[in-house]
């Protein structure tokens, strides 16, 4: 299964380590990185989609059995 996230921060050395971070965890980069900077405002925002696969291992449990 994949799983999705999007990483976001102010431009600057967090975001680039908060990325960094998460690729050496496994994830993958998305797509391009993309900026919003507000009107008048001197801060950048930098946004980066990542993912990952994961596994799922699914338990079917009988309702009806007892636990012993």
């Amino acid at each position: 299964m994949k799983e999705y996230k999007v990483i976001f921060n102010v431009e600057g050395q967090s975001f680039d380590a908060m990325v960094t971070e998460c690729l050496n965890d496994g994830w993958t980069p998305y797509g391009n990185p993309w900026s919003h900077q507000e009107p008048g405002s001197e801060m950048v925002h930098l946004y980066q989609a990542i993912t990952r696969e994961v596994t799922y291992l699914m338990v079917d449990k009988d309702p009806g059995a007892e636990e012993s």
